[in-house]
């Protein structure tokens, strides 16, 4: 029969071994980034040139900070025509208060602590220009795909997702007006399915 006293001190070291270990695992584990897009998306044309509001949540599930220092979307139309949008700014809904979206800060790198998430939302635009002026992002009726790529701070990609999202016949000739008239900075709101 072991003595209490031996007992309890033989537990209390094996605790303080455990726990020890457990410790230095948590302070070495590396950070574990995720961003995924929340379900929708926004669109508009904004003078000449097509873009996208899209609001995303950061996750690290990992024990040390990192940092995501882009975002890149390539969107695919049901025609095959893909563009290129780059991330422009950070920005603010406003349809709360009944205002329009506004622009935040200018994109800049984001840092993400260990063990903890952030929720932003950030303007996605395409520059490319037709001969008349206009956007060169006609968005025709149909599929379409998403493809969200993050990278790190040394501008290698972290991860791509990808999302589906349709755009009805009504949608489809309301932008359509919209992409014509400089002044029209209606937007409209596309929910998404993600499809890895």
């Amino acid at each position: 029969m072991i003595d209490s006293t031996i007992l309890a001190g033989l537990l209390g070291v094996g605790g303080s071994i455990a726990g020890t270990i457990l410790g230095y695992k948590l302070n070495n584990t590396k950070a574990d980034i995720n961003v995924f897009i929340d379900n929708r998306v926004v669109l508009y044309y904004m003078e000449n040139n097509f873009a996208m509001y899209v609001p995303i949540t950061i996750t690290n599930e990992g024990n040390k900070s990192a940092t995501i220092s882009d975002f890149k979307i390539k969107l695919k139309s049901p025609t095959n025509q893909t563009w290129d949008l780059f991330w422009y700014s950070f920005a603010e809904d406003n349809g709360h208060k009944n205002e329009p979206w506004c622009d935040g800060k200018r994109a800049s790198p984001v840092l993400i602590h260990g063990n903890s998430g952030t929720q932003h939302h950030i303007k996605l635009i395409e520059l490319g220009l037709t001969s008349e002026g206009l956007s060169n992002v006609i968005l025709p009726a149909g599929g379409y795909t998403l493809e969200l790529e993050y990278f790190n701070r040394d501008k290698k990609p972290m991860s791509k997702q990808e999302y589906s999202l349709n755009i009805g016949t009504e949608a489809h000739e309301s932008l359509a007006k919209i992409r014509q008239d400089k002044e029209d900075l209606r937007t409209w709101i596309f929910g998404l399915e993600r499809k890895n």
